[in-house]
């Protein structure tokens, strides 16, 4: 006996395959069971197959023997497969002598694939000394380790409290730069000296983490170990960079919108306060480091301080918290905001010099 090849458009052998389909997830590489809901017009199948083809056509197919699954009461049967990724399903009955052609496969989605939480940094590229400055910090002279000359670090929920085993300087790719792996929540490291307090200051440098998960961010006018006082433009594990304060900042123009997905890239900042006699106006930007073209025109953030007790001036620093490693360089501090240099645009690279260790 023949049974009719079965088809979920056609009226036939397969009414309606797969009319319900969900999957659970079972591991880690994505292996989940998908159920198979069918109906088949014939009374005397003995057994029916299925063929699973990888979605995209790269991956060998093959065939699972579904026996004949149980039915409910109105005659569909029920079935269930494991399955990995995105995948393509067909079905196939065999009845006393004959099997009939496989069916038009149907798609079955696998869970979204997700952005890996952690990606390694590299060195990247350093950014080219500005003239002008009146601080450059790129902690290429630190004998590395913990104790990071004229800088002092803060204890977590932002506390006054000093502990210089919080951040320390590493070596990435033969740069040297600040670190912190801890995941204390809201700690901080300092400039401690330097010709600070500054007022009216930009500064500018790069930051990057290995974790989306992370929140990474820099300082300034900060009265940090002495006052709980600061602007602050940084990001939350997952979120954008946005400007804050202590005390609480308001102001209508907070969020650069851009950040998210962060893990294993350099990001250049410019962070500005211009001080009036009557406000703070604090001005940001944020950009990926290896997209220079990305640099905003205008500042993403623009935001002024009316408040009474705003900081009048102060030092510069980092915040950081949660997962992953944090890295920060190649910080520079300008006075006279309005007047500033230009960073001049990084000469072609024509030969790698690489310095004697």
């Amino acid at each position: 006996m023949s049974l009719p090849p079965p088809s979920f458009a056609s009226r036939g052998a397969f009414t309606a395959c797969a009319l319900l389909a969900f999957g659970l997830l079972a591991s880690e590489a994505q292996a989940r069971s998908e159920v198979l809901r069918f109906s088949h017009s014939r009374s005397d199948v003995q057994s029916f197959d299925a063929r699973v083809q990888d979605a995209t056509g790269n991956a060998t197919e093959r065939s699972v023997n579904l026996g004949l699954p149980s039915q409910d009461g109105s005659g569909t049967y029920f079935a269930e497969i494991d399955v990995e990724g995105d995948v393509l399903v067909s079905l196939s009955a065999t009845g006393p002598s004959d099997t009939s052609h496989w069916s038009a496969p149907r798609l079955f989605e696998g869970p979204p694939r997700e952005t890996p939480s952690t990606i390694p940094v590299g060195a990247g590229v350093s950014i080219t000394p500005t003239a002008g400055a009146v601080a450059r910090m790129d902690f290429g002279t630190s004998a590395g380790g913990p104790f990071v000359d004229g800088w002092l670090d803060t204890q977590r929920d932002f506390s006054l409290s000093q502990d210089d085993s919080l951040f320390s300087t590493i070596t990435l790719g033969g740069n040297r730069m600040l670190h912190t792996n801890s995941t204390d929540l809201d700690i901080h490291a300092h400039v401690s000296g330097g010709g600070n307090p500054w007022a009216n200051i930009e500064v500018r440098g790069r930051m990057a983490t290995d974790d989306n998960d992370a929140s990474i961010g820099i300082t300034t006018y900060s009265g940090y170990p002495a006052t709980d006082a600061y602007y602050r433009l940084g990001r939350s594990g997952g979120e954008s960079f946005r400007l804050e304060g202590r005390p609480r900042l308001a102001c209508s123009s907070n969020n650069t919108g851009f950040g998210g997905s962060i893990a294993g890239r350099w990001i250049r900042f410019e962070l500005d306060v211009e001080e009036n006699a009557a406000n703070n106006r604090i001005r940001a930007k944020v950009w990926f480091a290896d997209e220079p073209g990305s640099k905003p025109a205008s500042p993403q953030i623009d935001c002024t301080d009316n408040s009474a007790s705003r900081p009048r001036n102060g030092t510069i620093g980092v915040w950081s918290g949660g997962d992953g490693n944090k890295f920060w360089d190649d910080l520079e501090v300008f006075q006279g905001v309005g007047n500033l240099p230009t960073s001049p645009p990084a000469p072609p690279t024509l030969l790698q010099i690489i310095p004697i260790q």
